[in-house]
């Protein structure tokens, strides 16, 4: 939807950047197809679960534009299909199973996770996660928020992570501030560590929260 995206990704490119855009799909044709080209473009991720929420016409047709894109694709880009929720769940079985029609080919191969329908195409099934606030909370020990990764909210705040969507662990505003500056304030630091529980206890935000990132502490 960022009217902008096209020269978010060729600054990346300049930047030598890689790029994992995770989308519910239903805008790929908005920029065109050149927006695909770009260097900086290792992979894209569209979450078919999305689409359970349209009318069933309207599903399988935005389903079938992502097999024609992921059809034409520039061959060094990765394409993951996701599937998150209930694998008994008629819309799952039914979706997936349409996806795995449109790729009968040699190269199906299972990994823990998923499928591997086709070169640099996959197929992956997830069970949903409890956002903070939603009841998901679980014994956690810490998460790698801050060491692996941050986010930057619309509004510029800085959070530890996008499931953060409302800014209540901001650590400051990209607007205001360089990031670099941001990042490495004491405040940063502190949060950092409380996060991956070295200064325990972990935030109540966090603990709420029902995700657990590969190689997280438990």
């Amino acid at each position: 939807m960022h009217p902008q995206l096209p020269e978010i990704l060729s600054i990346c490119s300049q930047q030598k950047l890689d790029v994992n855009l995770v989308t519910n799909g239903t805008l790929i044709d908005k920029f065109g197809p050149e927006i695909f080209k770009e260097k900086c473009l290792r992979q894209i991720s569209p979450s078919l679960h999305s689409f359970k929420a349209l009318p069933k016409k309207e599903c399988l047709k935005k389903l079938n534009r992502l097999i024609e894109f992921t059809k034409t694709k520039p061959s060094g880009l990765i394409m993951s299909f996701r599937l998150r929720g209930n694998p008994k769940s008629s819309f799952i079985k039914e979706t997936s199973q349409y996806i795995l029609d449109a790729f009968p080919c040699r190269y199906k191969t299972k990994y823990k996770d998923g499928l591997r329908l086709a070169s640099k195409v996959f197929l992956n099934f997830e069970l949903f996660f409890k956002w903070p606030g939603q009841g998901g909370k679980r014994d956690k020990k810490g998460c790698q928020g801050l060491w692996h990764h941050f986010a930057i909210l619309s509004s510029g705040e800085i959070v530890p992570c996008c499931l953060d969507y409302d800014g209540q662990l901001s650590i400051g505003n990209i607007n205001k501030k360089p990031l670099a500056d941001i990042l490495g304030s004491p405040l940063a630091l502190r949060l950092k560590n409380s996060i991956a529980g070295k200064t325990p206890p972990i935030p109540d935000y966090c603990a709420s929260c029902g995700f657990i990132a590969p190689g997280s502490p438990r």
